[in-house]
């Protein structure tokens, strides 16, 4: 089941200028409501999201399977005839088309060899990246005036931290200063 979208229930600014609660320009009944329903929609898209990623942020086990996948994909990997190996690991003898993960991507062996130094041995052109990072914090960030970091995790978390800071004064407000 996907999560319901979304969708406003009530126009506070037309409230606010139309001055529609008497007294107060808040009508908490129907902002209760507005974040009720946010509620229910961020929760059914987080129980969702819970059965298809693990915390790590990778995909479950068992998520993806031949049958899900398109016969294009099918078709390529099966063209291929790649080995997986899965982490790489130094000292190891490696051949054509074999692969691994290393730093949280994939990548071909396009040349048989002994693994030394990945790094080396990437620049010398013995693997061929197949797949980048698939976590945040594999990607790099160029910091921004306003955001240091220099990964995608990162600048998620400190753009995150800033924007609860920035919040926290609205919230007050809106519930009386909690």
């Amino acid at each position: 089941m996907q999560a319901p979208p979304y969708t406003p229930t009530t126009d506070f600014s037309d409230d606010e200028s139309n001055n529609t609660g008497g007294r107060s320009t808040v009508r908490c009944d129907r902002l209760d409501s507005e974040l009720q329903n946010i509620s229910s929609s961020i929760n059914t898209g987080n129980a969702n999201l819970a059965i298809l990623q693990r915390d790590d942020g990778a995909l479950r086990d068992g998520v993806v399977s031949p049958s899900s996948l398109s016969s294009a994909t099918k078709a390529f990997v099966l063209a291929t005839k790649w080995n997986a190996r899965g982490i790489w690991a130094t000292a190891t003898a490696y051949a054509a088309n074999d692969m691994v993960e290393f730093g949280g991507a994939s990548y071909i062996c396009v040349s048989p060899h002994t693994s030394a130094v990945f790094a080396t041995d990437r620049a010398a052109g013995l693997w061929q990246i197949f797949l980048t990072a698939s976590v945040a914090s594999a990607i790099a960030f160029t910091p921004t005036p306003t955001v240091g970091a220099t990964d995608i995790q990162s600048a998620i978390n400190e753009v995150d931290i800033e924007n609860r800071a920035l919040s926290m004064p609205v919230t007050a407000a809106l519930y009386g200063g909690l």
